[in-house]
């Protein structure tokens, strides 16, 4: 029984301590968490508000067209049926920034190829479907404005103008 008290007494030992470092790292882990979530919300809550979005006139948006209308074949939807599209659109850039504008325009101007690639890339993953529901088209615009704006790097392109749609 001799043996045995200072053996209980290190197994007790062992559990506080074992018990002490779990409560130190779920603190920690919770601490640290809780600081990210908050730096995390707080950053996208700072870039909502940095740049206030004012809504641009007509003539504030400089509209450069495609040299020719883009035909391309659509996903096949649930129909069945394979469907193409025949699209001939603008791209709206914003013209208030008179030192950056210009540059862009001659970019879109200068890269018309990575500008239709980039839309067929877009249209081949849509159904007729995706395209003939009511939010369809913007939901085309929007997909294909955010990936100009990703590639040409800005936030001056602005907006995307479908002039003539076609279905077969």
């Amino acid at each position: 029984m001799d043996k045995s008290k200072p053996l209980m007494f290190i197994i007790i030992a062992l559990l506080v301590i074992l018990l002490g470092a779990v409560a130190f790292v779920s603190f920690y882990l919770f601490k640290t968490i809780g600081k990210n979530t908050s730096e995390t919300a707080n950053a996208a809550s700072e870039a909502n508000t940095a740049t206030p979005v004012t809504k641009l006139t007509v003539d504030q948006i400089e509209k450069v067209p495609l040299s020719s209308p883009i035909s391309t074949n659509l996903l096949t939807g649930d129909d069945g049926v394979e469907h193409y599209v025949k699209i001939n659109l603008s791209i709206g850039v914003n013209n208030t920034d008179k030192k950056e504008s210009p540059k862009m325009l001659t970019s879109l101007a200068n890269n018309e190829m990575v500008v239709r690639d980039i839309i067929l890339g877009i249209l081949r993953n849509q159904t007729y479907e995706d395209l003939t529901l009511p939010e369809g088209q913007e939901l085309l615009k929007d997909n294909i404005k955010s990936k100009l704006q990703d590639e040409f790097n800005s936030n001056l392109i602005v907006q995307v103008y479908i002039s003539d749609l076609a279905f077969s």
